[in-house]
């Protein structure tokens, strides 16, 4: 496998593919995820494209978008470490991660995640389900988590730091990973916020965050819930948060496995703030301006509730419930999106109020896609290797991108999307691909 690739000129026809097939390394194990489910009802478009055929992919009108470069021997989850300048790192399908030149594709240094040896079926499971191990970058240095271990990496070259032995059994929190900033690395195991100091992997604190209450009891949407004093200085076994967490400046905020939102010390660990009228959160919480954005998927389609949040206290600034949305949030420029199946919502950030919405078109099957926004503009990524491009004051479409050929595998693939400046890079199982301006130096 070629580890180097050479940019992909939007000019040039004959270099419009490469490496069109790819071979992963695990195979394809179909899951079904509460997520999915909810996506199922917004996704019938995508199953009826699929029962119809190619024979329409490839009569369709040709669209290209502004591609800057795209590798199919690579793919899975994509991290920026504020700004693509800095360098883009990849966790693929094969249990590596990758330091790529964001400009160009090449890669700079492939580094093997270590995992439990051998990788029993549940670690293929995990690892081909979520997209590749979970990953975050900053401050220097590439952390990943696996089943078995968290590592942290150099992130000039690849070369190893420190990791941490994970007990056996214990929730790794693979399904959404650690966050880096600070000087620290935080990742969730054995159900416990843990914080490590990112250049020597000095434990720095630990614990049981405890329980954010009973999702069921709503209280008071302005109160944020006083859930006893203290820090994060409990049993570091005793159930607590899940692995979605998020971090700005010196706050560090996790969701509780059982529901509700909280926000902790980066320096110290203690509770600031925790808010139960939260329920339970499938994705990271996003920070804009002062402000805590989350979204909340109900058991139903429809039942999704939006939170603004006041990050220094966790009172409720505003809310939106009844959304048919099982997608993911993104936050820019004072403006939340939403995506639902084939809908692109809008919402002012300050108030709640939407803005716009835009048709989107749905993936294969059950339509598993992604989106994320960025200086200006929003992009949805769909399973079946499509990419498009919204203006994000208007709503109204940039462009979009479209493969040569039309792949029937992807259909349970994840698609991961990150943007800074005018590049969008977007990973799945298919490889990745690189589109818009060229990163700055």
């Amino acid at each position: 496998m070629s580890e180097v690739m050479s940019g992909v000129n939007s000019d040039a026809p004959q270099n419009e593919t490469r490496n069109e097939t790819r071979k992963d390394p695990v195979p394809t194990r179909h899951q079904i995820d509460r997520r999915r489910l909810l996506l199922s009802a917004a996704g019938g478009l995508g199953a009826l494209a699929v029962t119809g055929g190619v024979g329409w992919w490839v009569r369709r009108p040709q669209a290209r978008g502004p591609r800057l470069w795209s590798a199919a021997d690579l793919g899975g989850r994509v991290v920026l470490p504020a700004g693509a300048q800095r360098g883009l790192f990849a966790s693929g399908y094969d249990g590596r991660v990758r330091a790529l030149d964001p400009g160009t594709g090449a890669v700079r240094w492939s580094r093997e995640v270590r995992a439990a040896a051998p990788v029993d079926h549940l670690g293929v499971w995990q690892l081909d389900s979520s997209g590749g191990w979970p990953v975050a970058a900053g401050d220097g240095v590439v952390c990943v988590v696996s089943t078995s271990h968290v590592q942290v990496l150099d992130a000039a070259s690849g070369e190893p730091r420190w990791e941490v032995a994970l007990p056996q059994g214990a929730d790794s929190g693979w399904r959404q990973g650690p966050v880096v900033g600070g000087g620290a690395v935080f990742a969730v195991h054995g159900s416990a916020l843990r914080c490590y100091d990112a250049a020597s992997g000095a434990l720095r604190w630990s614990g049981d965050p405890g329980d954010p209450g009973d999702p069921g009891d709503p209280g008071d949407p302005g109160d944020p819930g006083s859930l006893g004093a203290g820090g994060a200085a409990g049993d570091p076994d005793a159930s607590g948060v899940s692995g979605v967490l998020a971090l700005d400046g010196d706050t560090v905020y996790a969701a509780g496995q059982r529901g509700g939102l909280l926000a902790f010390d980066a320096r110290g660990g203690e509770r600031r703030w925790a808010q139960r009228t939260v329920g339970v959160l499938d994705t990271p919480p996003v920070v804009e301006r002062g402000v805590v954005h989350v979204l909340e998927n109900g058991p139903t389609p429809g039942s999704a509730r939006v939170f603004a949040l006041d990050a220094a206290t966790g009172r409720v600034v505003w809310q939106r419930g009844r959304l048919p949305v099982a997608g993911p949030l993104s936050v820019a420029d004072r403006t939340v999106c939403l995506l639902s199946g084939d809908r692109l919502m809008a919402l002012d950030a300050d108030t709640g109020e939407t803005r716009w919405t835009a048709e989107v078109a749905v993936g294969l099957g059950r339509g598993v896609s992604s989106m994320t926004a960025a200086d200006g503009a929003v992009y949805v990524g769909t399973n079946d290797d499509r990419l498009f491009a919204f203006d994000l004051a208007s709503g109204l479409p940039r462009w979009r991108d479209e493969p040569e050929r039309l792949r029937e595998d992807t259909e349970f693939t994840r698609v991961f999307l990150t943007a800074s400046g005018s590049a969008v890079f977007r990973g799945s199982r298919s490889g990745l691909r690189a589109l818009g301006a060229p990163p700055s130096a």
